[in-house]
């Protein structure tokens, strides 16, 4: 099998419609016509659709205008993928009106103006085969094309505001379906078909693998196979899809299996950068028909996944199980008629806000093939699905959608005219307005001892509020030390590490209450404590770097993408595309270009005697003792309070933060303001070498956008102040950040005064420091 089931009836389908030629055309033909025929109809029978429209155009030469001849090349073209070429060859079978032609050329015909976009030309030819016909199954097919021709017509004209690239770093001739990416998109794994140089499985010219790359900036880095071992059996290599990955990249769902209907789902772990041995999921999830595509929540507690086990509502339904106290899985409830239909839904994709479900569905609801649809989990119960629309779908197969944590990216597969050959992986991007997801995504590095370098270590993250297991346990990559979680607005969670040679460490983190995305990243060091050569206790240092997404800036960037975006593609500038690319999409968490809002908690040591006290925390049924917890929270509170007022007797020193205030709603700066601004002046004089950087914030009083406006204006304002007191321009960087950093918690009107604030810091432009953000 090339590639996964799409329709069980789709194949039928096909299947009885294959026939083209009558008794009275192979009459009276002479030898060599009759040796051409009968190779054209031996490539039809296998679907080679491609290699028979040679010989049936060399049939056309030797028998011009043959109605017949014609009927079969429209046939042929339009499963190849080519329907406009198609088109003339229908026509004029149908004009011909022979007795050769079969009246499913008003199927074929209407198919073809279908795919060329003629929509409503199309329902009159598919509306003008259903009423001549009386095979019920194409007229039921020819009825839901018909459905599909008014949703493309819909949908077609108003285009969503996206931008879609194919992502021809991966694509090939052949075919690539499947992606899969981690929640931060810098791994994407995809299925491929190769050509078959397996020693001992001469019966299949071809099979799938599983292909993973890396992003290197704002490319992805050179293909490789994972390397999985796949079963072969009896000389016959099963086949091996990606359908699923974890956010944190570090366990792989695939598909593996010999029939179209015998393939199962199996996980792979990652182990440093080895991928293990697949490990089939539990009789709940496999059953003895077929499970072809499957997605974890970012917790690894439910598995949504395709089957067209007996009980559906027809063809492949999605399924849900969930993980159980003892780690397998209950058992499976379909998700009901409001998402599956008695078409086919599969390639299921939950996103990492848990609520979010992406699938591919072939129903009267898509524009034609499959389509890819979003419904949405409201307190337990599923919205009805709609379609995600053009142009990401297609009246072509659009399927196997996976989207960043961040909600801005996208990748998906489709067999559209236009790719590298059979079905390619495009890239999809999304402006902020459209792309909104309110999650906070944690990923970092656990290292210990001295030098500091990677360890076994486990994770256990609970949920203070309700006590709540978020995951059993995350496994930090082994050779690395990475490790990656995502966690809803607003909650506060015990994160237990657990690392090898150590005694149990508490940290506490406090995810912020945002209406967008936030990163945050966090590398925890685990210090062996020594007196007298001896080791006497343990210490742990926790870095943090946060990084949120500037809403003003990515709409900026977006329209300026926009705007540029039809003029780059119309003059087929590939560098320029490159560049605004990078300019929009580039990975925001590259760790050694995140400078902005470090803190680092103290290291705090806890000895191994009466004074090191454990303390008891609970985690689900167990109770774990762990060292004494660190606040990530007091620490930022630590670093806060070495920002200082700037005051007639202050020193200003390099590195560190001084403050500035303003009014409500205001940009102005206060008159106090300026004598300390006049400091800075001096301090910028005298220190050439020493640029500044210039951050604006606000309380949370009024909309997110209008806090970001001002606190935008405010650092403008400082800056304008000292260009003209004569620094140059270049020496001062300026940024907005709204409200997203606030100094405390807005809780009173005291409070919100320090958060309308300007912060000043002083680096040396010589390190790079500048313009870092």
């Amino acid at each position: 099998m090339n590639q996964r089931l799409h329709t069980l009836a789709a194949l039928l389908i096909s299947g009885a419609l294959l026939t083209v030629h009558t008794d009275s055309w192979a009459q009276a033909k002479n030898p060599e016509v009759e040796k051409r025929i009968k190779k054209a109809d031996a490539f039809l029978a296998a679907k080679d659709y491609k290699q028979a429209i040679p010989v049936y155009l060399e049939l056309d030469k030797l028998t011009p205008n043959d109605p017949a001849n014609h009927y079969a090349l429209g046939l042929c073209y339009t499963q190849a993928g080519e329907p406009q070429k198609a088109l003339p060859y229908l026509k004029s079978a149908i004009e011909s009106k022979s007795q050769d032609v079969p009246n499913k050329v008003h199927f074929w015909y209407g198919k073809s103006l279908h795919l060329s976009g003629k929509f409503d030309d199309a329902v009159a030819a598919l509306n003008n085969f259903r009423q001549s016909d009386n095979n019920v199954e194409l007229v039921t097919e020819a009825a839901k094309l018909v459905q599909q021709c008014n949703v493309a017509k819909s949908l077609t004209s108003k285009p969503e505001d996206v931008f879609i690239q194919s992502v021809d770093a991966i694509n090939t001739p052949s075919t690539e379906y499947g992606p899969v990416i981690s929640a931060d998109e810098s791994v994407l794994i995809y299925t491929t078909i190769k050509k078959n140089t397996t020693p001992g499985t001469t019966s299949v010219k071809e099979y799938e693998d599983v292909m993973i790359t890396h992003k290197n900036g704002s490319q992805w880095g050179p293909s490789q196979s994972v390397g999985i071992p796949v079963p072969v059996a009896n000389g016959v290599r099963s086949n091996i899809g990606s359908v699923g990955l974890s956010p944190d990249g570090q366990k792989l769902l695939v598909y593996i299996g010999t029939t179209a209907n015998s393939a199962d789902i199996y996980s792979s772990v990652l182990q440093g950068d080895k991928w293990g041995a697949p490990a089939k999921l539990g009789r709940e999830v496999n059953s003895t028909y077929q499970e072809n595509s499957a997605s974890f929540t970012p917790d690894e507690k439910v598995v949504y996944f395709a089957s067209n086990r007996p009980g559906g509502l027809g063809g492949l339904d999605i399924y849900k199980a969930e993980k159980q106290a003892d780690g397998s899985w209950g058992a499976p409830v379909n998700l009901g008629p409001t998402v599956n239909s008695k078409y086919d839904e599969e390639a299921p994709f939950i996103h990492p806000d848990k609520k979010t479900l992406y699938f591919t569905s072939n129903g009267p609801n898509s524009m034609g093939g499959t389509d890819i649809f979003k419904a949405v989990n409201d307190k337990g119960k599923w919205t009805t699905p709609t379609n995600v629309g053009a142009p990401v779908n297609s009246v072509y197969n659009d399927s196997y959608f996976a989207l960043s944590a961040d909600g801005k990216k996208g990748y998906f597969s489709s067999d559209r005219p236009g790719g590298k050959g059979g079905s390619d992986i495009y890239f999809l991007g999304i402006p902020e307005e459209l792309g909104v997801v309110a999650l906070t995504l944690m990923k970092g590095r656990i290292l210990a001892g001295e030098p500091a370098k990677p360890v076994k270590t486990t994770i256990k993250v609970v949920d203070k509020l309700t006590n709540e297991v978020i995951k059993g346990v995350y496994n930090p990559n082994a050779k690395t030390g990475d490790y990656l979680i995502i966690f809803p607005p607003n909650r506060q969670y015990d994160m237990i590490i657990e690392a090898e040679g150590f005694k149990p460490y508490l940290v506490n983190i406090h995810v912020p209450n945002q209406d967008y995305f936030y990163e945050l990243y966090q590398e925890i060091v685990l210090l062996p404590v020594m007196k007298d050569g001896k080791v006497v206790g343990q210490g742990i240092a926790v870095k943090n770097a946060f990084e949120d997404v500037d809403k003003g800036k990515a709409k900026s960037n977006n329209d300026n993408v926009y705007a540029l975006m039809g003029k780059i593609l119309t003059a087929e500038d590939s560098l320029a595309l490159g560049a605004l690319l990078e300019s929009v999409y580039s990975d925001p968490t590259d760790v050694s270009a995140v400078t902005k809002n470090e803190t680092a908690a103290e290291a705090k040591y806890m000895y191994n005697d009466a004074s090191g006290k454990m303390q008891a925390t609970k985690v689900g049924n167990e109770t774990v003792y762990t060292m004494a917890a660190l606040d990530t929270k007091a620490a930022q509170a630590a670093a806060n309070a070495k920002k200082e007022v700037i005051t007639q007797s202050t020193v200003l020193k390099p590195n560190q933060v001084y403050i500035v205030y303003f009014d409500t709603d205001k940009a102005d700066l206060k008159a106090d303001a300026k004598p300390e601004l006049d400091k800075v002046f001096e301090f910028l004089k005298k220190n050439p070498t020493y640029g500044v950087k210039i951050a604006g914030h606000t309380d949370n009083s009024g909309t997110p956008d209008r806090n970001l406006a001002i606190s935008d204006s405010r650092a403008k304002a400082v800056v304008g102040y000292l260009v003209g007191k004569g620094i140059v321009a270049k020496r001062a960087n300026a940024k907005g950040y709204g409200q997203t950093e606030p100094l405390n918690d807005n809780a009173n009107e005291e409070e919100k005064k320090k958060n309308r604030r300007v912060e000043i810091t002083f680096v040396e432009m010589t390190q790079g420091n500048l313009s870092s953000n």
